[in-house]
């Protein structure tokens, strides 16, 4: 396969993934940190509304990706079942950022190596195969912080 063909993008992405999840199954990272807090102007996603994040999460829903979500972290309206699915949103932004961030890097040995068009794959599937669900997790991860924080207080009030 050539470095600058759309089989090898693809192949490489989902190799990067499947290399991603295994580490994060052995691992379990914490993924702890502030970064997955929301910053003030992501709380009402205005911003990936304006970038079509709604148009890439329907693609999701029609492709059946999100059924198969839904059977990892089935969502119900329980707190235990929010915090798996919130956790599970950081495990996909960084998995998905560890391998946007490594395609990024042989898009560029591409750019400098052959041209911007030969690296012309990997930047299409680096968009909507990486970039694309780290904003979506971004945008999702707001609403579920709120539902876990109402959650939360609805079980204090009852105790």
């Amino acid at each position: 396969m050539k470095v600058t063909s759309a089989a090898f993008s693809l192949a490489f992405n989902f190799a990067l993934m499947f290399w991603v999840s295994i580490l994060e199954t052995q691992l379990k990272p914490a993924l702890d940190s502030s970064y997955f807090n929301a910053l003030p102007f992501e709380t009402e996603g205005k911003l990936y509304r304006m970038l079509g994040i709604e148009w890439y999460r329907a693609i999701l829903v029609k492709s059946g990706w999100e059924k198969l979500r839904q059977k990892a972290t089935p969502i119900r309206k329980s707190l235990h079942d929010f915090q798996a699915y919130e956790r599970a949103s950081r495990v996909a932004e960084a998995g998905h950022l560890v391998a946007g961030v490594i395609v990024l890097i042989v898009t560029g040995y591409v750019v400098l190596t052959y041209s911007l068009r030969g690296a012309l794959w990997l930047i299409l599937f680096n968009t909507f195969l990486n970039i694309y669900p780290v904003l979506l997790q971004r945008y999702i991860r707001p609403r579920l912080r709120r539902m876990i924080e109402k959650l939360q207080k609805s079980q204090l009030v009852s105790q």
